[in-house]
């Protein structure tokens, strides 16, 4: 590496750092803020809810009481024919019956979900949403987030620790290479 090259990647360096703790900081800032109050985030991957939560937005939501829950509040619930899916759809009535269930439609759908939700499959209401912002969560799933966000890091952290040790012993200081490791 060239004294050219040295220099360069010296005044680039503040900058890169700069630019990564500028997109770090804010997004660290709000997954604090939204675990600190208990929240949840969840991709929207349909356009049942548009235009109101459109596709690839991504959702706040907090828990609720579902006795709390109110017709035209848009909450998030287990599917009832799929358990392991998570829904976010609008309350539009009680249903009828004994135990509390809920009769929910999407927003772009013209008729009422097929099954009426019980009160124990709800897991939140949703409090706020950030259109597009899903899609880079969904982006980020494992293992692809983890490779971006701990390793490629790490390895940066690595060259610029290590990089400018590691020059000045084997070119020490006048440029000329010499054996690594020796005195």
């Amino acid at each position: 590496m060239g004294a050219t090259a040295r220099s360069a990647f010296a005044w680039a360096a503040p900058g890169l750092a700069a630019a990564a703790v500028a997109l770090m900081l804010p997004l660290a800032a709000f997954l604090v803020a939204v675990w600190l109050f208990g929240g949840q985030l969840q991709a929207v991957l349909s356009g049942s809810m548009a235009p109101t939560v459109p596709q690839g937005s991504l959702i706040v939501m907090a828990p609720v009481d579902p006795a709390g829950v109110e017709p035209g509040m848009a909450i998030t619930f287990a599917d009832p024919s799929d358990p392991s899916r998570l829904v976010t759809h609008r309350v539009v009535s009680t249903a009828p019956g004994t135990t509390l269930q809920f009769i929910t439609q999407g927003d772009a759908n013209t008729d009422p979900d097929a099954y009426p939700v019980p009160a124990r499959l709800v897991r939140g209401r949703v409090l706020w949403h950030v259109p597009g912002l899903g899609l880079v969560l969904d982006w980020l799933a494992w293992p692809r987030g983890f490779l971006l966000l701990v390793v490629l890091p790490g390895v940066l952290l690595l060259v610029l620790e290590a990089g400018p040790y590691l020059v000045a012993r084997t070119f020490g200081s006048g440029g000329s290479r010499r054996a690594p490791f020796t005195r």
